[in-house]
């Protein structure tokens, strides 16, 4: 299986740049029990990104690039709940290295961040879970419209 270009290093530094940008202390306390598991980052390391990055380390690179489009989002719009949306994005990934069950059991006191994690539990959705699935979609676009052009080019950057 191919591998992100970009080193784990890195990718784990945008992460906890992300990370560090989490201003309600509740989240942070409930970002960090995972973010900082050594154990759980190597198995979200081997994961790929099954929209778009479909290579080992895959879900990390586009859990980074989601990061940094959020913290451009809420440079223009700072009456988002950035909080909300940065825990979002960063449990979305650490879920990854457990069962849909053991994920739902370490969130459910959260009950605001599950609509964020699973999507058949979302009521009405929120300007946060609008900006959350925009995000995404946005990066997933940009990425097959990358690799399509790297395809036609054989890799070479324009």
């Amino acid at each position: 299986m191919q591998q992100t270009p970009y080193a784990y290093d890195f990718l784990w530094n945008q992460i906890e740049l992300g990370f560090r940008e989490i201003r309600k202390p509740a989240y942070r306390k409930l970002v960090e029990q995972f973010l900082f598991d050594s154990e759980i980052r190597k198995k979200v390391e081997k994961l790929p990104d099954k929209t778009g990055r479909k290579y080992q380390g895959g879900l990390l690179e586009k859990t980074a690039s989601v990061l940094s489009l959020s913290l451009c989002m809420y440079d223009n719009y700072p009456e988002i709940n950035i909080d909300l949306i940065l825990t979002g994005i960063i449990l979305s990934l650490l879920c990854k290295a457990f069962t849909k069950r053991e994920c739902f059991e370490k969130l459910k006191s959260y009950p605001e961040i599950v609509p964020f994690i699973f999507k058949k539990s979302r009521r009405k959705p929120s300007v946060e879970l609008t900006i959350f699935d925009g995000i995404h979609k946005l990066d997933n676009k940009i990425i097959l419209k990358l690799m399509a052009q790297r395809e036609r080019t054989g890799g070479e950057k324009k």
